[in-house]
């Protein structure tokens, strides 16, 4: 296993990282749209990547890749497939299908955790990075898909990755390779940033 392709966020024209999900729902589950998703290399388990952006208010996606071992309505994928109205285009390098751009209101409500600016010293080749190894994060609440809040978390964020650095707060994933190690670093929860206690 190794790291993953994180799905991104377009913030003030500023694309993020997607650092952390918190909700009873998922943020975009494929196969309620028909599509079903396969791995298609190691830096991406899950199949798919996502792209959103937060226009007007509303939160959209925008962009959506998949590996070639996915189906559409029970087809295989291929180049001029459509998803959402618009044809997918074959990236061939790696095999992949992007469908971009779109439109697609994402009725989500929860939180998110956007950051920019990972530290290249932080980084570890497993999993996602979690909110503490980026430099900026802002955190988004979400209601149906509307943006209801936001708050720059960067202060927060800075302070509890001193602690974790100066050994004085354990790191949330734990001890590296440790057991459960690899299963924590490809979780979004807000728990890999602000441990408890923290929030």
């Amino acid at each position: 296993m190794t790291a993953q392709i994180p799905d991104t966020i377009v913030v003030d024209a500023t694309p993020h990282v997607l650092a952390a999900v918190d909700g009873a729902e998922p943020l975009f589950e494929p196969t309620g749209h028909g599509i079903v998703p396969g791995p298609f290399h190691t830096a991406c388990y899950r199949g798919f990547v996502c792209s959103f952006t937060v226009d007007d208010g509303r939160l959209l996606l925008w962009e959506l890749t998949l590996g070639p071992h996915a189906t559409v309505a029970g087809r295989p994928v291929s180049g001029g497939t459509e998803i959402f109205g618009t044809p997918l285009a074959e990236d061939t390098d790696d095999g992949s299908f992007t469908v971009a751009p779109l439109r697609v209101d994402v009725p989500f409500t929860g939180r998110l955790l956007a950051g920019r600016g990972l530290i290249e010293d932080l980084h570890v080749n497993m999993g996602y990075a979690p909110g503490w190894k980026y430099e900026h994060v802002v955190e988004l609440v979400l209601d149906r898909g509307r943006l209801a809040g936001r708050r720059d978390r960067s202060p927060e964020v800075a302070a509890i990755r001193r602690a974790i650095l100066a050994g004085t707060l354990p790191d949330p994933d734990g001890e590296r390779g440790g057991k459960g190690w690899v299963t924590r670093t490809f979780s979004l929860a807000f728990e890999r940033t602000f441990p408890l206690g923290t929030r």
